[in-house]
């Protein structure tokens, strides 16, 4: 009983010992799984694993090469350019300026037509005034049926003679005169523009004379000669229309 417990207390110590030996005797078998399988027992847990291979540590470079992305700076190149697209704004602005100077002798033309239409008014106004200056140096000329000189007037015969000397040339009788010229209303009459009147009330022209402003108009009157009258509530009862020729 003694030989066995003293061999179960150096069983694991002779064990331990020849592992000793066999490691420094023969390193190159520790790593396999070669050893007898009576030691492999016999320690149990106390058996040496073998050691794990460490894994190699250059995966990770190897990641970190993968990272880098040097082709994003290609796209910032490419968007340089676009400065290149705003410059040919700066040339459309000369356009802006030509039309300006284009639509600017429009006004010029327009205003040389004021001009052209003011002196046209002054120019009838004064020919209006001279026919009336002409027509008023025959105040008191008798009436003369079918009279046509100083002698002598009827009313369309005085019309045409005073036209005459301004040169303008008139029909002889009233019912004529009343059919050129632009019609002119009641209200709208001036000076040099010739009124007609139907006297027989029947709306045939029989009578004719010249208006000569502020409500009067001068006329070979059968009674009077060549006078002025106010255009009255008479003259307004058998007024049929006026012409303007000037």
């Amino acid at each position: 009983m003694k030989n066995s417990k003293w061999f179960l207390l150096y069983f694991p110590v002779i064990s331990i010992f020849l592992f000793v030996m066999i490691i420094t005797a023969a390193p190159e078998k520790v790593s396999g799984d070669l050893y007898p399988k009576t030691i492999k027992n016999a320690m149990g847990d106390l058996y040496p694993q073998p050691i794990p291979t460490p894994t190699p540590k250059s995966a990770p470079p190897e990641v970190a090469k993968s990272i880098p992305t040097p082709k994003t700076i290609v796209t910032t190149k490419t968007s340089t350019p676009s400065p290149t697209k705003s410059t040919p704004a700066k040339t459309n602005t000369p356009s802006t300026t030509t039309k300006q100077a284009k639509t600017q002798p429009a006004k010029s033309s327009s205003s040389l037509t004021a001009p052209s239409l003011s002196t046209k008014t002054t120019t009838e106004t004064s020919k209006a005034s001279a026919v009336i200056a002409t027509s008023k140096q025959y105040i008191g000329v008798k009436y003369v049926y079918g009279g046509t000189t100083p002698s002598g007037f009827d009313c369309s015969g005085f019309v045409q003679y005073v036209f005459a000397k301004h040169g303008i040339n008139l029909p002889r009788v009233s019912r004529d005169q009343y059919n050129i010229g632009t019609s002119v209303s009641f209200s709208n009459l001036k000076a040099g523009d010739l009124v007609f009147f139907s006297l027989a009330k029947n709306g045939v022209v029989d009578h004719v004379g010249i208006f000569v402003g502020n409500g009067q108009f001068i006329n070979a009157s059968s009674s009077k000669g060549v006078t002025i009258y106010t255009l009255g509530s008479y003259w307004q009862s058998v007024f049929l229309g006026a012409k303007r020729i000037l």
